[in-house]
């Protein structure tokens, strides 16, 4: 398949590399050296602009650009007549999201959001067990996602909400929604912290969501604990799931986050101490190819299912919009 990539930073470098047997054909950055590296590196064309990149006529554009520009450009590339490929989070909020859906119904196009982390093999084990209902009814899900930033972090683009719609909340917050969403669905806000603690910005550094239905003792339905920082200093990932008759516990993805392990606790009919499985995967990131695969699947197929589209985009933004004050806690996902 021919394949366009707008936005040649670390993510679009990432999804080029994915593309297996597919053929880059053209890429644009607003840094020229950027769209000449990577297409140098794949053989594709640097472009101009990105009319001239949809003059090639790429079957699929993988938008990777800020998020303030990632609606326009994938409605662009939609009424191409393309396939889409974005990033999270879509956009700034549910707005934009809602924009893209309205063009790739237009035009007859699947617009895969880009969240990989259900492609980590931990994490993709660990909600599938326990959607499989083979150890009972899920009852909570906590998620942990951090890491400190850098000198300067808070003068870049994702410090400015003009451009990035919110800071931590969205930078890792939404992997953390969109977990909790492929697992629980659209549970609703209960509660919810979004402070700014130690960076210099307008933006948050640290929230904490709570989602589920309201209520006290004796209520029985899910629950999600998610906690997302910009200053835990030492880059961490953690996510748990607690079933009836089990616990699974994903830690790490790859590289400064450490390599990604799944410990299972399937316990016994006596209760006690549990019996434990134990997996530890290799320390490389095979994410984006995987995601990459069940993409193209779906376009040869012609749709079906896609994990990480724009349902879980709009249910995290709604979440995020209300977090952040800009939507009445009444106007659910």
């Amino acid at each position: 398949m021919r394949v366009g990539i707008i936005g040649c930073g670390l993510i679009g470098n990432k999804r080029a590399e994915a593309l297996q047997g597919d053929e880059l054909v053209a890429c644009f950055d607003i840094d020229r050296k950027a769209s000449d590296h990577l297409a140098s590196a794949h053989g594709a064309k640097a472009c101009a602009d990105v009319a001239s990149l949809l003059a090639e006529a790429p079957e699929v554009v993988v938008v990777a650009t800020i998020h303030r520009d990632l609606p326009e450009l994938a409605v662009a590339a939609l009424e191409a007549g393309a396939h889409v490929l974005m990033e999270k989070p879509g956009g700034t909020g549910v707005a934009g999201i809602d924009l893209v859906e309205a063009a790739a119904n237009r035009a007859g196009r699947l617009v895969k959001v880009g969240f990989n982390h259900r492609f980590h093999p931990g994490i993709a084990r660990a909600i599938t067990e326990a959607r499989s209902g083979r150890y009972g009814p899920v009852l909570s899900l906590r998620g942990r996602y951090g890491h400190g930033g850098r000198l300067g972090y808070d003068r870049e683009w994702r410090a400015d909400p003009a451009c990035s719609g919110g800071g931590e909340i969205v930078d890792q917050g939404m992997h953390l929604l969109d977990l909790s969403y492929w697992l629980l669905g659209a549970l609703p806000l209960d509660h919810a912290m979004v402070r700014t603690q130690f960076w210099d910005a307008p933006v948050d550094d640290n929230a904490v969501l709570m989602l589920g239905e309201p209520g006290g003792v004796g209520v029985r339905s899910p629950f999600a604990l998610l906690a997302a920082s910009w200053t835990e200093w030492k880059n961490t990932f953690s996510l748990e799931i607690a079933c009836e008759r089990a616990k699974f516990a994903v830690d790490g993805l790859v590289r400064s986050y450490g390599n990604q392990v799944l410990r299972i606790y399937a316990m016994r009919p006596e209760l006690g101490p549990p019996d434990v499985e134990e997996v530890r995967y290799p320390e490389r990131d095979d994410s984006f190819a995987a995601e990459w695969r069940h993409f193209r699947s779906a376009i040869d197929a012609g749709g079906g299912e896609l994990l990480g589209d724009l349902d879980s985009a709009r249910y995290a933004w709604t979440i995020v919009e209300q977090a952040q004050g800009r939507r009445p806690r009444a106007a659910q996902g």
